[in-house]
């Protein structure tokens, strides 16, 4: 069901939605039903555009995010939002005009960046129903200098067929599929994920993926590696703009939902060390092991594409990339849309 707050009514983004689909008229910060099956179109402000949160303990890519949801119709056990939301709708800014607006500032301060959807929510999950990649993906392709990232784990991509695909890179979180199964409850398939990537980059899309979190189990080596032999199969190396990697990570808190919720979770048979950032990890020796394994897989099919760790310590770095990338900018400077300039 779509609610929409009566003050938020005369919004774009409500109008928009009501006149495309069957709505419910709700008073302001009223839900009748806490589900990930309900979206709430919100009157509610926000700092919509910043830069990605971070640490200087661990590396960071000196990424901006534009929050324009969140809330997440798929139930991934591993996911932050379960400890980090105060319910489990999803909740839309309604006013778009202002969330284009604090782009547009963006753009306009001439700088190369990196920004992207999916921090707070799945970028394309409900685009056939909210369409917010038709209202940001042109307002970015008016700047030469946003790179503009839209990330998912579903394959609802058919807006994106009527989009001019400038600036745009379409990127997936990918696990092997049994991992799929266990962990993403609600996600696209991996072979959905993948047809979805193939057809995206035939179409004149940069294409990225995230192998985050890799998440340890006895035998996990094999089947990264059959994941990396697959997307190999699907897209070409060429128009695959970067990779992250980086291994499953939360907050304590969190531990306690996912024993709750989801009990034959592989994440509960794991050992964990409290990080330098609060954050639970597992032990450095086999997060290096881990990382490791999966970046030698990717680089035995892909020679050349960017491949970066997204909140890794330095010490990892140096270990398995031969050095450190430094603070923010240093690191952001090696990705391809970045030495562009």
């Amino acid at each position: 069901m779509i609610y929409i707050e009566k003050s938020a009514e005369n919004l774009p983004l409500a109008r928009k939605i009501a006149r495309e689909n069957e709505v419910v008229s709700v008073e302001d910060g009223f839900i009748p039903d806490d589900s990930k099956k309900n979206i709430l179109i919100s009157s509610s402000r926000n700092n919509y555009v910043h830069r990605c949160p971070a640490t200087k303990i661990y590396r960071c890519c000196n990424y901006y995010v534009t929050d324009a949801a969140e809330g997440c119709p798929f139930d991934c056990s591993y996911c932050i939002l379960q400890s980090y939301l105060n319910h489990s709708y999803i909740k839309v800014y309604g006013d778009t005009d202002a969330i284009v607006s604090e782009i547009r500032d963006l753009g306009a301060k001439g700088e190369r960046v990196r920004l992207g959807t999916g921090e707070l929510s799945d970028s394309l999950a409900l685009d056939n129903v909210l369409g917010l990649s038709e209202i940001l993906v042109p307002v970015v392709n008016e700047y030469d200098n946003i790179q503009f990232e839209l990330k998912t784990k579903s394959a609802n991509v058919s807006k994106l067929f009527n989009l001019n695909p400038k600036n745009i890179v379409v990127s997936w979180s990918l696990n092997p599929e049994h991992v799929i199964k266990l962990e993403e409850h609600g996600a696209a398939p991996l072979k959905a994920r993948l047809s979805a990537a193939r057809d995206l980059s035939a179409y004149g899309y940069r294409v990225s993926f995230h192998f985050d979190p890799v998440i340890y189990y006895e035998g996990f080596e094999k089947d990264y590696d059959a994941l990396a032999e697959q997307l190999a199969g699907y897209v070409d190396e060429s128009a695959v703009q970067f990779i992250s990697v980086s291994t499953f990570r939360f907050m304590p808190e969190l531990l306690p939902t996912v024993r709750d919720k989801f009990g034959g979770s592989m994440l509960l048979k794991g050992d964990y060390t409290k990080g330098l950032d609060g954050k639970m990890r597992y032990f450095k020796p086999l997060r290096a092991h881990m990382l490791e394994s999966v970046v030698g897989s990717l680089r035995k099919r892909w020679k050349n594409v960017f491949i970066y760790f997204c909140m890794e310590h330095s010490s990892l770095w140096e270990k398995l990339m031969g050095f450190d990338p430094g603070e923010r900018e240093e690191l952001e400077s090696l990705f391809p849309f970045i030495r562009m300039k």
